[in-house]
């Protein structure tokens, strides 16, 4: 057994323990917790660190597919223009590449994440993922504008999930992309699919130019389709949480990515719907590509659990989930940090199906350890040089 201890021990479960003292087994599981209660006692083999031990960090959306696109894809670009780049990208044979997804998953273990909702729209990422110990939840990814096409769209991603059951195990569902990139047809062909879904995951309110497509026909998305010579005759028209009530399984965790332009009503509308909604932020990647925030405040005071993503390298300086806390630390300094470090740790593990055993320091658990250091207690906060040491 290891044992682990530091200025605090935050295990997100309950209050931080001071000088506590965290003990594992050689498979990682938590077996011992001790709190002095100010009554400190030396413990044989304790490794005291200086800073706070948190739990491994799980990132709650993630495309590692898009890997090989780092520092390619100009910033600032809004959406639309962040689409487009991604399309040339593509069109210009510019795929997905083993070694860069590799680099990136070892780059997430590093960064102390444990878990991982992870987009597909190939079955690229997976030899990558057979090698890890990073638990990944892959969403094989359905879009398509075309409803003659519906069938072939969706028998196509039923491969792709095969292939993932085969060779990944249980963890793969399909997922839709968006509001604004998806058929009424294609809509209607998933919405069967997935009314069983354990989980599902959409990129929404990320940019005005969401919901000027789908009740408009206008705006930066809309002149992509049309330089594209894609028919827009077959996507849904009415707006964007209409849309999701009508098509997404109203039980299922649903995960709603970026919500950077998700207002005070609509993020009430989703709360009342869907039970079981969770608001996923990539403030780095919304920076990258809209040089914008959600307005977190407002997202905290629904029912709705708040949950952390990086989005991908294409659209984020790194893949790291303390990255985005401290992102969120700057730019809402009211935000208390223990309620940030759960959105990065309890609640993405709950968001995922995978809080069992990871998102908190409890007896049984394997939900790994992270150091976080140096770290501001006065303000119990991190320091901006603040780094992550991943223990175990």
């Amino acid at each position: 057994m290891r044992r682990f201890s530091a200025n605090y021990i935050h295990t997100v479960a309950g209050n931080p323990i001071r000088n506590g003292v965290v003990g594992v087994d050689e498979e990682g599981i938590i077996v011992e917790i001790i709190d002095h209660k100010g009554i400190e006692k030396e413990y044989a083999h304790t490794e005291f660190r200086n800073g706070i031990i948190v739990p491994g960090f799980v990132n709650a959306h993630c495309h590692t597919e898009l890997s090989h696109l780092n520092k390619k894809v100009e910033p600032n670009t809004g959406l639309a223009g962040f689409v487009d780049q991604i399309r040339s990208h593509r069109l210009s044979g510019n795929q997905p590449n083993d070694k860069f997804i590799e680099n990136a998953i070892i780059e997430m273990h590093r960064a102390g994440i444990v878990a991982v909702a992870d987009i597909c729209n190939t079955t690229e990422s997976f030899y990558a993922k057979q090698n890890t110990r990073i638990h990944f939840i892959n969403l094989i990814e359905v879009l398509g504008l075309e409803g003659e096409k519906a069938l072939w769209i969706t028998n196509k991603a039923l491969a792709t999930k095969l292939i993932a059951d085969e060779t990944l195990g249980t963890n793969n569902h399909l997922t839709p992309h968006s509001v604004y990139s998806l058929s009424s047809e294609l809509l209607d062909m998933l919405s069967n699919e997935i009314s069983n879904n354990y989980i599902v995951s959409i990129h929404f309110a990320e940019s005005p130019d969401e919901e000027k497509f789908t009740v408009q026909r206008a705006g930066g998305l809309a002149e992509n389709y049309a330089s594209w010579g894609l028919s827009t005759q077959n996507a849904p028209n009415e707006n964007p949480v209409a849309i999701v009530k009508k098509y997404l399984p109203r039980q299922a965790h649903t995960l709603f990515v970026h919500n950077t332009y998700l207002n005070n009503q609509q993020a009430n509308e989703l709360a009342q719907h869907f039970p079981n909604a969770y608001f996923v932020l990539c403030p780095a990647s919304n920076i990258y590509i809209e040089n914008a925030l959600p307005d977190i405040p407002i997202l905290t005071k629904t029912s709705v659990p708040i949950a952390l993503g990086t989005d991908s390298l294409a659209s984020s300086p790194t893949l790291s989930i303390f990255d985005q806390m401290q992102i969120i630390t700057q730019h809402f300094p009211s935000i208390p940090f223990t309620e940030i470090l759960k959105w990065g740790t309890m609640n993405g593990a709950k968001a995922i199906g995978l809080d069992d055993t990871l998102g908190t320091i409890e007896l049984g658990k394997s939900p790994g350890l992270n150091l976080i250091t140096p770290f501001d207690f006065s303000n119990n906060k991190p320091l901006p040089n603040s780094r992550v040491v991943k223990l175990i």
